[in-house]
């Protein structure tokens, strides 16, 4: 692949990353309104106060250390969770096409919030393997159930109070 090529090929893949953010096309995908809806403070907050629980009782850290590591791991996956949830429900709805149902249609809902999970559970997992030394096997089914927590109440005061669902 030529330079001009290349060049062209990541100016056609940024575009189409940040395109959902500015054309607002939280009407298309599920996951939009959740990637949305983790950006609220108070999802951000409630997510938060229950990964520093899950942190202390299943790493069995000091509480300062149990919200420094879930700070630190909810900063890196807000960062890279705001174009990887998106992302992953865009490539989410091609493999929906198959089943002929309309977008918001609950299993497209339920396939959202199955990626938009493991998306958090893998930026967190690796975050807290890489900076804190831990085990992704032995964090992997708690971050799981705390990122599925929080993702249900993102949708439960976002996703399910939008106009012009269903």
């Amino acid at each position: 692949m030529n330079k001009e090529k290349l060049k062209y090929s990541l100016f056609c893949l940024f575009s189409l990353v940040l395109m959902p953010f500015s054309a607002h096309a939280n009407m298309v995908w599920p996951s939009l309104y959740i990637a949305e809806g983790l950006r609220s403070w108070y999802v951000i907050l409630i997510g938060l106060i229950i990964e520093i629980v899950f942190v202390k009782c299943f790493l069995k850290e000091s509480f300062l250390k149990s919200v420094l590591i879930a700070f630190v791991m909810n900063l890196v996956s807000t960062v890279l969770g705001v174009v990887l949830i998106p992302l992953s429900g865009f490539m989410g709805e091609f493999l929906m096409i198959p089943f002929d149902t309309a977008t918001f249609h609950l299993s497209h809902w339920l396939f959202s919030y199955v990626l938009a999970m493991l998306s958090n559970v893998l930026i967190e997992g690796l975050c807290v393997t890489i900076i804190f030394k831990h085990k992704f096997g032995k964090i992997f089914w708690w971050l799981c159930v705390a990122n599925a927590i929080s993702i249900i109440i993102c949708i439960l005061f976002h996703g399910l109070t939008m106009p012009n669902l269903m």
